[in-house]
């Protein structure tokens, strides 16, 4: 830990604060933010991703503890035709993005990782700002064998990606939810809260040992992201459900695309080696987006849409 700087000692646990604040609002993880801003910081690839997967099993466990029966696990329930094979399909594949990143990295250089990642961002914002989700919450609909066999292929492609670019899979699990498994706007949040601590756990283990031993700076920058994550996503949580309590579930879904051009407008900095304007923005950001949902929460309380 001697070899971190003094002011990413302080820095870090407020981009945890911030990242994981906006995933208890959306329901994800804060890949999007963890792993351009390691980067920028001068961490590998490698390293960044793992930062990424491991941070959020702390921050989102009590979470999904108290909210996991929130999904039905009866006989062509949810849970048990949906989230269990994508879990499974995403446990099976989530141990190939370590190599994958290591050639990557091999052969086209650190640089690779942010093209990737902001190449698939864009595909994913684009497809929220033209889907919309399940309006009214209600009696969960009943899932066959094709719902199991299209999770658990939904979980392969999940798991390899979500290891390969350290977002522990929720940014596709939402879309696939939400858009190919018409859940509602619960559902989709409560199960992607499960399947994401399910990826990042089996995912970011193969990331925290280095020869044999531990990696020492994945394991003290993922603490120290983890101090203010395990802050930040319950109170995004909280912010989720005051929000679509308030009738305003369609602009959480929609909302999310700001997440996307965020990620995008950082990497073109970073890639066109403007690394200090890069730390700035990310920054600047972080902070703008959290004001944001605070004052966007407090507004919904004021103006609550009717749903009737």
């Amino acid at each position: 830990m001697n070899d971190i700087p003094l002011y990413l000692l302080v820095l870090v646990p407020l981009i945890g604060l911030v990242g994981m604040t906006a995933g208890g609002f959306w329901g994800v993880g804060c890949g999007w933010l963890i792993v351009p801003a390691m980067l920028i910081f001068g961490l590998s690839p490698m390293e960044a991703v793992g930062i990424s997967l491991l941070q959020m099993i702390p921050s989102t466990m009590p979470t999904v503890v108290k909210t996991v029966n929130q999904i039905s696990w009866g006989r062509r329930s949810l849970g048990r035709c949906v989230v269990v094979p994508m879990a499974v399909g995403a446990t099976l594949t989530c141990f190939t993005g370590k190599p994958i990143n290591v050639w990557m990295d091999q052969h086209f250089g650190p640089s690779a990782l942010l093209v990737l990642f902001s190449t698939v961002m864009a595909i994913v914002g684009l497809q929220i700002l033209f889907s919309r989700t399940v309006e009214h919450e209600g009696v969960s609909r009943e899932f066959g064998a094709g719902s199991v066999f299209w999770g658990f292929l939904a979980g392969l492609g999940t798991g390899v990606f979500s290891s390969v670019l350290g977002i522990g899979g929720a940014i596709f699990m939402r879309p696939v939810l939400a858009s190919g498994f018409k859940t509602s706007l619960n559902e989709t949040a409560v199960s992607i809260r499960v399947l994401l601590l399910v990826t990042t756990l089996m995912g970011g283990l193969t990331y925290l040992f280095e020869g044999g031993g531990l990696h020492q700076r994945v394991f003290w920058f993922t603490l120290l992201i983890s101090l203010g994550g395990i802050v930040g996503f319950p109170i995004g949580t909280w912010m989720h459900d005051i929000v679509a309590r308030n009738g305003y579930t369609q602009h959480i879904h929609k909302s999310f695309a700001f997440i996307p051009l965020i990620v995008i407008i950082s990497s073109v900095l970073k890639i066109a080696q403007y690394q200090i304007l890069c730390r700035y923005v990310m920054l600047a950001f972080a902070g703008l987006l959290l004001t944001y949902l605070a004052l966007f929460t407090r507004y919904t309380c004021r103006h609550p849409l009717d749903r009737a």
